[in-house]
């Protein structure tokens, strides 16, 4: 008998670079609802850079969870955790502005509330640090 795989924390700009199927948490802030899809494109400007004008973004499936979701989830700048996974999307929905060719199936999307976005980004990076450091039973 296997476990389930864990949830990894991670920031939204690290999705692209994860493998299908994994399960991830993350926080993001509503860039816009395409109801035609039912996802929920979320951003968020972690590591900030420069050189790239838009944030980090990635098209979250609520389509399992929306009945749990409240009219204020959905607007423009409210900021969400998600928990999910990683999936590849087909050829017919990259079109578009996406820039990658990944989604997040959503199995719960929650309020983040009044969040302290710098100080959320500064505990998940050095909790990643740490992880790093530390080996983990297997």
């Amino acid at each position: 008998m296997s476990n389930p795989l864990p949830t990894r924390r991670v920031f939204l700009s690290e999705l692209p670079s994860l493998p299908v199927h994994s399960k991830v948490r993350f926080l993001g802030c509503v860039r816009r609802y395409e109801v035609s899809t039912g996802h929920l494109v979320l951003e968020h400007n972690f590591p900030p850079s420069s050189t790239v004008k838009e944030p980090a973004s990635v098209p979250v499936d609520i389509n399992h969870v929306l009945e749990d979701l409240k009219a204020e989830d959905l607007r423009v700048g409210a900021w969400l955790n998600v928990l999910g996974y990683v999936r590849e999307r087909d050829d017919d929905n990259r079109k578009g502005s996406a820039r990658s060719s990944i989604y997040v199936e959503a199995v719960m999307v929650f309020s983040a509330g009044a969040v302290r976005v710098g100080e959320y980004e500064r505990i998940l990076r050095d909790s990643q640090e740490v992880d790093r450091r530390v080996p983990r039973p297997t």
